[in-house]
């Protein structure tokens, strides 16, 4: 009869595991500042992604010719940056355009109407009948043509309680217009980008201002801003994105980081 085998196989003793478990906690004190910062950076970039999806996806719906003009709105509020598209149909925009009473002849700055809830007609409710509608009603299709997010981890500058802007789009780049915080001054001329960074426990907007300047790229946060983006458009779409990199000067015996603005880079 043959002896059975020893098992010499012996498990980690109490000093072996302590040392795995240091060395465990080196690795990942060393790795997780790095991993957060990815993480970070990770997030606003894929909320850019989405929100400039969501503003092709508007447009293109007016060069298919499902809605005559469109709109990209955006409300900033403390739980997080929504973003939302709505639409006009052709044949709505016909209509006022042929009535020389209605207010879109007679005040421009009411075309790209953001608190209305029966102006658009993805706000209208769905008839019973898609080939009879009655006044004040629309389809199903026209209803779900439009799309909203709410982006939890990233803001915009807009301030409560004026935290919103629209920029509304039409075909061939007819009627580019921008409503509140997204039209200049006291006109319908849009802005033709939205600063987009990270929410923070201690900041629910990004500190940093609009300019009228023609040269976007002369306009500089007023404080540090953490990873701050832009999104930029055109009449005709032309979508883009620039990112601010901060700049520092560090104290030789401190050691400490005062922030001296920045660039941006396209």
């Amino acid at each position: 009869m043959q002896q059975q085998e020893k098992n010499n196989n012996k498990g980690f003793n109490i000093l072996e595991l302590l040392v795995v478990l240091a060395i465990v906690g080196v690795i990942s004190a060393v790795a997780y500042p790095n991993f957060s910062s990815w993480n970070k950076e990770r997030q606003v970039r894929q909320a850019v992604e989405k929100i400039q999806s969501l503003m092709k996806n508007a447009i293109n719906l007016t060069e298919r010719g499902t809605f005559g003009y469109v709109q990209v709105r955006f409300d900033n509020t403390e739980f997080g940056l929504t973003v939302a598209s709505k639409g006009m149909t052709m044949q709505t925009l016909a209509t006022k355009i042929n009535d020389g009473a209605d207010n879109w002849n007679t005040d421009t700055l009411s075309r790209c109407n953001f608190f209305d809830n029966d102006y658009w007609d993805t706000d209208l409710p769905v008839g019973a009948d898609p080939s009879i509608l009655a006044p004040g009603e629309t389809t199903e299709e026209i209803k779900n043509a439009v799309y909203s997010i709410t982006l939890e981890k990233v803001t915009t500058n807009f301030i409560e309680p004026d935290g919103n802007g629209a920029v509304c789009f039409a075909r061939n780049g007819k009627f580019y217009e921008g409503s509140e915080s997204l039209a200049k001054d006291s006109s319908s001329i849009p802005y033709e980008f939205i600063y987009i960074c990270r929410r923070t426990s201690d900041a629910n907007s990004c500190d940093v201002l609009y300019d009228d300047s023609d040269v976007p790229a002369d306009v500089f946060p007023t404080s540090e801003v953490e990873l701050l983006r832009r999104v930029h458009w055109g009449r005709y779409g032309n979508f883009s994105v620039s990112k601010f990199k901060n700049t520092y000067v560090m104290d030789p015996v401190t050691k400490e980081k005062t922030y001296m603005g920045g660039e941006w880079i396209y």
